[in-house]
């Protein structure tokens, strides 16, 4: 709490400080609307786990290297899926959450073009609208990708009982896999799984998991190895004129009735591994491995029919038949080439998509930057590393899932009728403190009353001044809170403007606050400490000499 210097004039006579604290209070009650308690929905907690293929985290899980995983979820559900082509975060994530037909919000890639638009988008923009479609107080999840950094993420996961409380569905992200599997190969990639396991088992710990729901996905997978080859190099001199622009894996054309020739002409040559196309009669047709192949629908079912065997799926029993996308993923979600006829037609029905849709399969990697180069792992082929992840839940509202199944990632939310997003808190908490400051001998006591969500009134009262203020959250993260504020301050001189500025930085239990005050004459500044000993109340310490206690409500 901030204490101004006390006046060298007379003090203000406590009866004045008395009613103009009233006065205050009435004022800051009267703007407060009344709340009516509504009954909580169920509450989720959806982890989302970037870059690991299922294959490898049940190689984990079962060597023993996640107990915690194994632990929360031994009694659980548990899906083997595939997620979307590309096998990319912006291209599942819109998915999951079915944003708008629009190029940035739905990836198809990190850039193409936009045939609405008729424009090129790149990657800066690709990520920027990702990042405005993620929960307002997750965004900084992405810094929290790096390895050095993950640490935060799990700070932040400690705070999942206040999050449920607030928002009743919460998603946590570990990005941290993906950019270790990148740098460190194999080695790094373990590593990071397990810190996340580790952070995992300490957060849900702390629920009760009898009431809440778990649900735990991995976006997409991660093959490791350290050949590159350069893609757009390639294509640019096969396909050289006809090419309108590319950004991988989509060839947009100058004129797309080319596709079928231009696509057998990058077949034949050996470089890219596989390139699919839509016919005029609405069917898919491609090369894979050199083989032809074409995808025919027919309602919601598709049919592989090709020059002999080029996906293995005899092997797993296909027969010709026409089959539903979650048919098809049950049948070779276990193959080398997981529904490639679901991903590859789904693909293509995207209206940004290119004429042409080309890529390479592991063990090469995709060379796009002659600066910058993954190459020690990568998700952008068809492989079962690339597309089958990894589905676990448990919790009293999960049970649909038992009845219905998945195939697709993409389907999971929608498949949990009890799941929803975007709810938010009324009002913050109101709050009520008492302080006693040792060097000066004397108490203080603060009023913080919410009247709307990200919204807050204060009023600061000790025997000789006075401070009321009204401030906003500008910016929050799952860790902190940053509030930004105005109003006035009472004391023997009058009254002065006042703008303020308040931290609240959270884990678990513990609360740093940090807060600045500017008004005529200077600036002051505050530090302090609390720890919540029981649900609604804190003892605090504040710098230099101040103890106090508060209680929230």
């Amino acid at each position: 709490m901030l204490h101004p210097r006390r006046s060298a004039s007379n003090a203000v006579p406590t009866r004045c400080m008395r009613a103009h604290a009233m006065v205050g209070l009435v004022l800051i009650l009267s703007l407060l609307p009344s709340f009516a308690l509504a009954s909580s929905p169920p509450q989720f907690v959806i982890v989302h786990l970037d870059a690991v293929a299922g294959v490898d985290l049940d190689r984990s899980m079962a060597a023993g290297h996640l107990p915690n995983l194994s632990r929360i979820f031994a009694d659980g559900l548990a899906f083997d899926a595939v997620t979307t082509f590309l096998p990319a975060t912006p291209v599942i994530y819109s998915r999951l959450h079915d944003r708008a037909d629009d190029f940035a919000l739905r990836g198809i890639s990190f850039g193409g073009l936009d045939r609405d638009s008729d424009r090129v988008v790149a990657r800066p923009e690709v990520v920027r609208r990702l990042l405005a479609t993620f929960p307002r107080r997750a965004l900084t999840a992405t810094l929290h990708g790096a390895t050095d950094l993950d640490s935060f993420a799990g700070l932040a996961m400690l705070n999942l009982p206040d999050l449920l409380e607030r928002y009743g569905t919460v998603e946590l992200f570990w990005f941290s896999t993906d950019l270790a599997g990148h740098l460190f190969g194999r080695e790094g990639h373990e590593a990071s799984l397990r810190r996340f396991d580790a952070h995992l088992g300490r957060a849900l710990d702390r629920l009760d998991l009898e009431t809440v729901n778990v649900v735990l996905y991995t976006d997409h997978g991660m093959t490791f190895s350290t050949e590159t080859f350069d893609v757009d190099a390639f294509v640019d001199e096969r396909l050289g004129d006809a090419i309108r622009y590319f950004h991988y894996p989509n060839v947009y054309l100058h004129d797309p009735t080319r596709a079928p020739e231009l696509a057998r002409r990058v077949a034949e040559d050996e470089g890219l591994d596989f390139a699919f196309y839509r016919t005029a009669d609405g069917a898919v047709e491609g090369y894979l491995d050199d083989a032809f192949l074409r995808f025919e629908q027919q309602g919601d079912t598709i049919r592989y029919v090709a020059d002999g065997d080029p996906l293995g799926y005899a092997a797993w029993g296909y027969d010709g038949a026409w089959l539903t996308r979650d048919e098809w993923v049950a049948l070779t979600v276990r193959a080398h080439y997981p529904a490639t006829p679901v991903v590859i037609v789904d693909y293509l029905d995207e209206r940004h998509a290119g004429d042409l849709v080309v890529g390479i399969n592991p063990p090469r990697n995709p060379h796009h930057n002659p600066h910058v180069s993954f190459s020690t792992g990568s998700h952008w082929g068809l492989v079962q590393t690339d597309l089958a992840v990894k589905v676990l839940a448990r919790g009293p509202d999960v049970e649909p899932l038992r009845e219905q199944g998945l195939g697709r990632l993409q389907d999971l939310h929608a498949r949990l009728p009890a799941l929803t997003f975007g709810r938010q808190p009324e009002r913050e908490l109101h709050q009520v403190t008492l302080r006693w400051r040792f060097d000066e001998a004397r108490p203080s006591a603060r009023l913080q009353l919410s009247p709307a969500y990200r919204a807050r009134l204060g009023l600061d009262l000790a025997v000789d001044q006075g401070a009321a203020w009204a401030e906003y959250d500008v910016f929050s993260t799952y860790l902190m809170r940053w509030w930004l504020g105005a109003g006035a301050t009472l004391d023997a001189d009058g009254v002065a403007p006042m703008a303020r500025v308040e931290v609240e930085f959270d884990v678990a239990e513990t609360r740093l606050r940090f807060e600045a005050s500017v008004r005529p004459g200077g600036w002051q500044l505050g530090v302090g400490a609390s720890y919540r000993v029981a649900p609604g109340f804190r003892l605090a310490l504040d710098a230099p000499l101040g103890v106090g206690a508060s209680y929230e409500w």
